[in-house]
């Protein structure tokens, strides 16, 4: 198994050195794409203890600032199943994040890229029905807003003109620890691990369109 993962990278890398990019240049273009994949909660103790990885998506747009930097608006939803207790039967996390990219191996269509950036997270834990928790002790909803920041890594290969494919796995980090409104459980800090593949479609931010009338 390690072997086939080595080779597989190995072939990888090998292609991002061996192919030529596109003609075009997306410098200063602006995109939108989304991204699907999955998530697992790893932080706090008490999502970590039952949480099953599930589905997540997010509507990404970005601005290529340069050869080598893009920037990324990201608007997302992701969920797990915590276990059999009603009360508790899911966790969510709504991400609305601004970060950055930084690409490698400039002119190749395969290129990898670490990215970073930062925003608002809501989260929640949420009972069978769908509404949200309450903490046992205070009652209060086990729903808030709070920041956070993410880190990510991947690589994205230009299929076309206006056309990039992407896939990363990035770990997110949610400051949500609050034991005066829930005393009694999921008070701590927030984090989960997320892997993506996605595609964004691009447009020239500046390119004059033809009317087909003379200037």
């Amino acid at each position: 198994m390690s072997r086939n993962l080595a080779g597989g990278i190995a072939i990888l890398l090998l292609l991002a050195i061996a192919v030529p990019s596109a003609a075009s240049d997306l410098v200063g273009s602006g995109g939108v794409g989304f991204r699907g994949g999955s998530l697992l909660f790893l932080q706090d103790a008490d999502v970590k203890e039952n949480a099953s990885p599930r589905l997540s998506g997010d509507l990404v747009f970005t601005y290529v600032y340069g050869d080598h930097l893009d920037f990324d608006l990201t608007v997302g939803y992701g969920w797990n199943r915590l276990g059999d207790d009603e009360r508790f039967w899911l966790a969510t996390t709504v991400p609305m994040t601004l970060g950055a990219r930084y690409l490698l191996m400039d002119g190749k269509k395969f290129r990898p890229y670490i990215g970073a950036g930062g925003g608002i997270y809501i989260w929640s834990i949420q009972s069978k029905d769908l509404g949200a928790s309450k903490d046992l002790a205070t009652f209060e909803r086990l729903r808030r807003a709070d920041l956070g920041f993410y880190g990510l890594a991947g690589v994205e290969r230009q299929t076309s003109k206006n056309i990039v494919m992407t896939g990363d796995i990035g770990y997110h980090y949610i400051m949500a620890e609050n034991t005066a409104d829930f005393p009694t459980a999921f008070n701590g800090n927030k984090g989960y691990v997320q892997a993506r593949i996605g595609v964004t479609f691009f447009f020239s931010l500046s390119e004059r369109v033809d009317s087909g009338f003379p200037e």
